[in-house]
């Protein structure tokens, strides 16, 4: 591939992907209430999951296509970094973590169209005791399933493979110095949010901090479209 090529290709996906975060926001946040419905009882989510099934549907499947772009975004960005050599291995480093972010954000969210319907069709047929035992099962399942997808996935491993791709545009001489503080931030904030890993209840900072990661990828995609012009 073309380095100017290269560098739209990373930069048109940087955007595309941190702008279809939106979708799911819109969708589920009507639908549903999330994120903020994500710390609510089963009593509460599993009828809306219910009521609200096709909507839920479209929402996650959207999220989960905005989640499995995260590794190739990444990839391509290291790899307009990176030009016609071999990647370093900070950046081979910054594309593993970001696989592994990718793996654990989809396990964590596929929960939602595949066991949690499935719960919600039981939790509405079930009696007062079947209620519980299936309450019991989702609060369960959804503290793993979350910890797994959003402390590991959304914020831990994705905090370290942009804070090895913030080193890496560092050393580049020809990255504006605004961008790599921006990616460090960016870095710091989702560290930050995977202390909810040890019990911290840190839902205040998601929003602000997620909207840093967008603005992020959005600069660093209009970077990289405005560097394909001279490479």
């Amino acid at each position: 591939m073309q380095p100017s090529t290269l560098h739209r290709s990373a930069g048109s996906l940087a955007i595309v992907h941190a702008l279809m975060f939106f979708i799911p926001l819109g969708v589920l946040g009507a639908a549903i209430g999330w994120p903020a419905n994500l710390d609510l009882p089963a009593s509460h989510n599993l009828p809306l999951l219910l009521s609200q099934a096709p909507m839920v549907k479209l929402g996650y499947s959207v999220y989960l296509l905005y989640s499995l772009l995260f590794f190739p975004v990444i990839l391509l960005i290291s790899r307009a970094i990176a030009g016609q050599d071999e990647l370093p291995l900070l950046l081979k480093l910054a594309v593993g973590f970001a696989l592994l972010s990718t793996l654990a954000r989809c396990l964590g969210i596929v929960r939602w169209l595949t066991v949690m319907p499935t719960l919600a069709t039981q939790y509405d047929a079930a009696d007062a005791t079947g209620k519980l035992v299936v309450s019991s099962v989702y609060t369960a399942f959804n503290a793993y399933a979350g910890g797994v997808g959003e402390v590991l996935g959304v914020f831990l491993l994705a905090a370290t493979s942009v804070a090895l791709l913030a080193s890496a545009l560092w050393g580049r001489s020809e990255v504006p110095r605004w961008l790599c503080w921006m990616a460090w931030a960016t870095a710091l904030g989702l560290f930050f949010l995977s202390l909810e890993l040890f019990g911290l209840n840190l839902s205040t900072f998601i929003a602000p901090l997620s909207v840093l990661y967008m603005m992020w990828m959005v600069c660093t995609g209009i970077y990289l479209l405005r560097r394909a012009r001279s490479v």
